[in-house]
């Protein structure tokens, strides 16, 4: 009987994936933060907080709390597909910041579990040089890989598990504290994962400029390419209406997608929500909670 759920499970998943890969591949680039996507992505110059663990960790040289987020998100609606994240910071006084953080992705179908992605980050961001005028940071980044298929194939072989490690690094510059220069490269390392046909892991870098014309407003700019795909181009806004509220915008090509959202803070405490459109896939809902002090 659990064999042939699962054999159902597996067929059902054949048919669901293609639907599923515009919303992630292995490891692919998953946005973890609200913030950055209700922005359209564009977040590799203004990573500022503890999410930078994911997407510039240069950005934690500016950490000056110990910050902890969880986010989830709702990808396309769809009931088979789960992430979620987690990241704190630790800041000090000679070293810089420290991160720890993680993803989990998995999807699931009648109640059996037909893959598992995990991943365990560690980040650190350190200044270099600082004057009045700009700033310098770098970070670096160490992902522990985990893939897991908690099913079985159609012919009742068990798929098994793999486990793989992963390198990032990044470069944050001030100038002026109005505008911030950004780059990260995911999986400098070229990470693989598989025995014997191993396969690579997804590699992306990205390149951005964020300038805020006032204390309240950012706007940014990005340039970012995974593996063969083409060149994607993601511009966000974000302004505070209030003391303690910011709405976002932001959108993006390859593939074009428009994204909205709002954060709200009170007593060291926030909550970020964002939603993002898709040109076939129903849209994603984002929400996150943050805490520092």
């Amino acid at each position: 009987m659990k064999r042939a759920r699962t054999t159902v499970a597996l067929a059902a998943a054949v048919l669901l994936l293609p639907y599923a890969a515009g919303a992630a591949g292995v490891f692919d680039n998953l946005i973890l933060s609200p913030r950055a996507r209700a922005m359209g992505g564009a977040f590799v110059a203004l990573s500022d907080d503890a999410t930078a663990l994911f997407t510039n960790p240069a950005g934690l040289a500016e950490q000056e709390k110990i910050d902890l987020y969880a986010s989830y998100v709702d990808l396309y609606g769809y009931d088979f597909l789960s992430l979620g994240a987690l990241a704190g910071t630790y800041p000090t006084e000679k070293w810089g910041t420290f991160a720890l953080g993680g993803r989990l992705f998995g999807v699931e179908y009648q109640g059996v579990k037909l893959e598992s992605e995990y991943t365990v980050s560690f980040g650190h961001g350190f200044t270099i040089m600082e004057d009045v005028h700009s700033s310098l940071a770098v970070g670096y980044g160490l992902n522990l890989y985990g893939l897991s298929f908690d099913g079985e194939s159609i012919g009742g072989q068990n798929l098994g598990s793999a486990n793989s490690f992963g390198v990032d690094v990044g470069v944050l510059g001030t100038l002026r504290g109005r505008t911030r220069f950004g780059f990260f490269m995911h999986n400098l390392n070229n990470p693989k994962m598989g025995d014997p046909d191993a396969e690579d892991l997804a590699q992306w870098f990205a390149v951005g400029v964020a300038y805020s014309p006032y204390g309240a407003v950012n706007t940014t700019l990005e340039v970012s390419k995974q593996d063969s795909e083409d060149i994607r181009t993601s511009f966000g806004l974000e302004f505070g209406v209030l003391d303690y509220l910011t709405l976002r915008g932001g959108m993006q090509t390859q593939p074009n997608r428009l994204s909205l959202g709002f954060g709200t803070h009170w007593e060291g405490f926030r909550i970020d929500y964002s939603y993002t459109t898709h040109d076939v896939l129903p849209g994603t809902h984002h929400f996150a909670l943050g805490y520092s002090f």
